[in-house]
Formats: structure tokens, C-alpha cells, sequence
């Protein structure tokens, strides 16, 4: 598949934007405000402006996250291109924030995620450091507790292509889980599941607590590309089909019954839904 590997590091920041915050010039500047004693005794000046109590500020409304993409990302969801990876992470960042009830907690990794993991060596020093700083990857928000996460997705860029993995996780107990990984793969031809999942294999497996038993990595049948630049809308695609199952999810991945879930005009229809929302930002 043609197409580049990410850059190592973001475009923009990800994760919900914040509004820079507006510096009061006047605020700890010495006042002059007349004392109760001094109103009494009638020394403030005639026609001197009583003071005005400030009006508390409105909080500003969310930032569009399309906005700060720069126009080479913006430009990757023009039909014929390959999608990169800040713009499947601002697609994440939205889709993430209306969650329907029974994925709520679920998290995403970062596109940026894979290339710090993939080379790592459980031997080789700095492991454990390296583990811990991949961890900032984890969105929308850290995990504290991972009986709270029933699902992580993960977009994967490889071979100069996207795919996606989505990891399922029961607790049965605190010290007790279950974990199965499931590779939705668009390409038609090459399979690439045993090679894209080493890293994040070895990554899950030191990364959630109480592991009862190996994790478990399964290819789910996905409709196929036709062309060689969709893979990155196929993932967002799948990503937002997949949420929209809500409660059937689980199932539906363990009985490997979603390769209609997405059909190719679905993937032409948000490329196009896309386009128009970076057009308009």
C-alpha cells in the first residue's frame, strides 16, 4: 500500500483543546477606592465614577478540534489520499466523546502510540520507563482502574497501512482478567494480524493488571478495500459502526459476525463527511 509512516510527533496537541487564558492588566493594580470612614467625612470628589463590580466571564465554548489540524492533514482526506494519523485522531477525539452507555469508560491509543512500543525489548534496559511514558497515549484520559475499561481501540499504521484493533476486557476479578484482541484488517490480500500484534501484544500484557491468562489475538473479516488509500477511512469507519453497536459489541466481535457492518459506499460516505467538515473549519 502506498504511504508514509507518521512523523513521531503530533501536528497538534491531542486531546480536548483549551482556550488560552485572558491575562486582567488590571487585576493586583493598586485602587483607590474611598474607605467607609472617608465617604462619611465627604472627601471623594464630586462627580468621581462609583466603582463597577466586574461581571463574572462567560466560559468560552469548546474549540472545534478540526481547526487546528494544519492544511497537509486537512488535505489527506481529499478522495485519492491516505488519511494521516492526526486526522484519525481528531476523528477519535469526537467520536470518543458521545460514547453510548455500554462503552462507557472505553479508551483509544494515539496513532502516536505504536512507533514508541513496537520496537521495544523486555530485556533491554529502560523498559519499564518506556512502558510508563506510552501510558500518556492512552485517551481520553489516563486509566485509573481497569475494571472501568470494557473496550480500547487501536488504530495501527504498518507496512504503509492502517488497520485497526480493538482489545476486549473482562474482569472477572481485581486480580483476574480476561483479554481478547480482535484485528479489523481492510487489506485484501497481505495478513498482517501476527505482525502488527507482537508490539501490542507485549504492550497489553505489562500494561492492564491481573491478567488471569495470555491474551488472545483473533482476525475479524472485514469488508475489503478496493483502491490503496481507503485503509485509513476503513478504520474510522469500522471505529464508529463498531461504537454504534453499544451493548451487541461484545458479541458480535466474539461470533466474528461484523464483515457487513461497513459497506464501501460507507466509507466513501464519511471521507465525504469528513472533507466537509475540515473544509469548513
Amino acid at each position: 500500500m502506498v504511504g508514509r509512516r507518521e512523523s513521531s510527533e503530533p501536528n497538534h496537541a491531542v486531546g480536548p483543546s483549551i482556550d488560552p487564558v485572558e491575562i486582567d492588566d488590571k487585576k493586583g493594580a493598586e485602587t483607590h477606592e474611598p474607605t467607609v470612614a472617608s465617604t462619611a467625612l465627604g472627601s471623594t470628589k464630586r462627580g468621581a465614577k462609583k466603582p463597577q463590580q466586574r461581571s463574572a466571564r462567560k466560559p468560552a465554548p469548546p474549540q472545534n478540534p478540526w481547526i487546528t489540524l494544519p492544511s497537509p492533514v486537512k488535505l489527506s482526506i481529499k478522495p485519492r489520499e491516505m488519511v494521516k494519523g492526526d486526522l484519525i485522531n481528531t476523528f477519535m477525539e469526537e467520536t470518543f466523546s458521545q460514547l453510548p452507555p455500554a462503552l462507557t469508560g472505553s479508551r483509544y491509543l494515539s496513532t502516536y502510540w505504536l512507533p514508541r512500543v513496537e520496537n521495544l525489548d523486555v530485556g533491554k534496559p529502560g523498559f519499564l520507563v518506556k512502558m510508563e511514558a506510552s501510558k500518556k497515549w492512552i485517551l481520553p484520559s489516563p486509566v485509573m482502574d481497569w475494571a472501568q475499561v470494557p473496550y480500547m481501540f487501536i488504530p495501527i499504521h504498518g507496512y504503509f497501512h492502517w488497520s485497526l484493533m480493538v482489545v476486549r476486557i473482562f474482569t472477572i476479578t481485581p486480580s483476574h482478567r480476561q483479554v481478547r484482541v480482535y484485528h479489523l484488517d481492510s487489506h485484501p490480500g497481505i495478513h498482517l494480524t501476527n505482525k502488527v500484534g507482537t508490539p501490542v501484544l507485549t504492550w497489553l500484557e505489562h500494561t492492564i493488571q491481573g491478567l488471569g491468562e495470555p491474551i488472545k489475538l483473533a482476525k475479524s473479516d472485514v469488508v475489503k478495500q478496493v483502491n490503496t488509500y481507503d485503509s485509513g477511512v476503513h478504520v474510522m469507519a469500522h471505529t464508529r459502526s463498531l461504537i454504534q453497536l453499544d451493548e451487541k459489541l461484545g458479541w458480535k466481535l466474539a461470533m466474528n459476525n461484523i464483515k457487513d457492518l461497513v459497506k464501501v459506499a460507507d466509507v466513501k460516505q464519511l471521507r465525504n463527511e469528513i472533507l466537509a467538515k475540515v473544509s469548513g473549519a
